[in-house]
């Protein structure tokens, strides 16, 4: 055989081998990435990929929006996602959600409305998905199943389709509820508060109109900020609730004193709340209640003064007491009493007087009366005035008020050494003239002698 045949021949049997070796190792590397194919890259595979948004408060409806993949290797098509219903969780409208078409390794998107119920505890909660769906795809040659009875096929070459599902899964979505404190009805004892009144009860109704339960509820009543208002006593601004659940609704008790003489006007007395959740949060806000300080008459002396001016022990005085409605309301029936006479040397014949009634700034006059003592000591008394009044009924007030204040009377001089009878002095004096006459008389019969 010539040499360049047998070359030629040579090269043939290496084409053939290097072709072989290729077809080999081709075949090998189908068969190994074939062999590492994921299950879901094989089949069709449906999964939600993302749920927004996953927290809500109770009582609330929101859209949901769902991410659902094809993570498979297949088309599929009429999928369905059909939606369980909780006591809790539930959808508003329609329970079943339907795709046409999900080719492999895509995804679409998918809305639905959940509504959380009232009141609903903080947590997790779910909602259970059943799935089904078709899967689709071209065989190259016969599929077959396996049956009760034997193999069968199921299309191809060609078209096939198969049944998938159920497949369950569940939506997860957290609830938080919120906690509204507000305050609700407000009630005051007396019920008509007035300038001056102590001890007033101030009764206010915390509520939780959230859906979360609150803890460790205390109400401060910020009387530091205000002039017209301080506590009765040590902690009356403070009322302590504790637990307020949803829904619910506690009093809440504090004791102010008014200050006297403020305008009859609405004030405003800032409300601190301070509470936990149930987590042990501290919150806190400040939000405040009204209160309405109604008119109400105030008496005060302008002036006084005697007759005589100079007071001396054994004087019969008449005192004059002029008086003065400063408040805001007309007082009715005003009048004015001596109070402690224990404490000062008058014996009083007119303890009291009526004045009347005195309108808004007007004044008016009592007139009283009494003796001084004959051993008054010389010096300066304070002696004690009550002044009393209606408030007034016209407008629906009847309380009546008093005013105790104080006036100044001195003694300008005392008889100590003098004769404690009384008329004394008027019977030395006579008893001295009687005496000057019966001289003179004696003088004028001696001359006539």
């Amino acid at each position: 055989m010539p040499q360049i045949q047998i070359e030629r021949e040579r090269k043939r049997d290496m084409q053939k081998k290097i072709f072989v070796v290729a077809a080999i190792c081709i075949y090998i590397f189908a068969f190994s990435f074939a062999f590492i194919m994921p299950v879901s890259g094989v089949f069709s595979s449906i999964i939600i990929t993302d749920v927004q948004p996953t927290e809500f408060h109770p009582g609330e409806t929101k859209e949901v929006v769902l991410t659902v993949k094809n993570n498979g290797g297949r088309d599929a098509k009429d999928i369905k996602l059909m939606f369980g219903s909780p006591e809790i969780l539930s959808l508003v409208g329609p329970t079943v959600a339907q795709i046409n078409t999900l080719n492999s390794w895509c995804e679409k998107e998918v809305k639905i409305t959940v509504h959380v119920g009232e009141e609903t505890p903080n947590g997790v909660y779910s909602i259970p998905i059943s799935c089904y769906w078709k899967e689709y795809y071209f065989a190259i040659q016969p599929v077959y199943i396996h049956t009760e009875d034997g193999y069968r096929t199921i299309g191809g070459p060609g078209p096939v389709t198969t049944s998938k599902g159920p497949v369950t899964f569940s939506l997860s979505f957290s609830v938080i509820g919120k906690i509204v404190i507000n305050v609700g009805d407000i009630s005051t004892d007396p019920t008509n508060i007035r300038p001056g009144r102590e001890d007033v009860k101030i009764t206010a109704s915390i509520e939780n109109s959230g859906d979360a339960a609150a803890k460790d509820v205390e109400a401060i009543l910020l009387c530091s900020e205000t002039e017209e208002f301080k506590p009765s006593w040590s902690g009356t601004d403070r009322s302590y609730i504790g637990r307020l659940n949803s829904g619910k609704s506690n009093p809440a008790t504090f004791h102010v004193d008014v200050a006297d003489n403020i305008e009859s006007t609405i004030y405003t007395i800032p409300l601190l709340i301070r509470y936990r959740d149930t987590k042990n949060v501290e919150y806190r806000g400040v939000t405040s209640i009204d209160v309405l300080v109604k008119p109400k008459p105030e008496l005060e002396i302008v002036s006084s003064y005697t007759e005589p001016t100079n007071i001396s022990a054994g004087d019969h005085v008449i005192l004059h007491v002029r008086v003065r409605n400063v408040g805001s309301e007309e007082g009715e029936s005003v009048s004015v009493r001596v109070t402690g006479e224990a404490d000062v040397p008058f014996d009083y014949d007119v303890k009291s007087d009526h004045v009347g009634n005195l309108k808004v700034n007007e004044k008016g006059d009592a007139i009283l009366e009494f003796d001084v003592d004959k051993d008054a000591a010389k010096k300066i008394y304070q002696q004690g005035l009550e002044m009393r009044c209606t408030g007034d009924r016209d407008l629906g007030d009847d309380t009546v008020y008093t005013f105790d204040k104080q006036i100044r009377l001195e003694v300008t001089s005392s008889s100590s050494g003098s004769s404690s009878i009384p008329g004394f002095e008027a019977l030395f004096s006579f008893i001295v003239l009687l005496l000057v006459f019966i001289f003179i008389e004696l003088r004028k019969k001696e001359k006539e002698r």
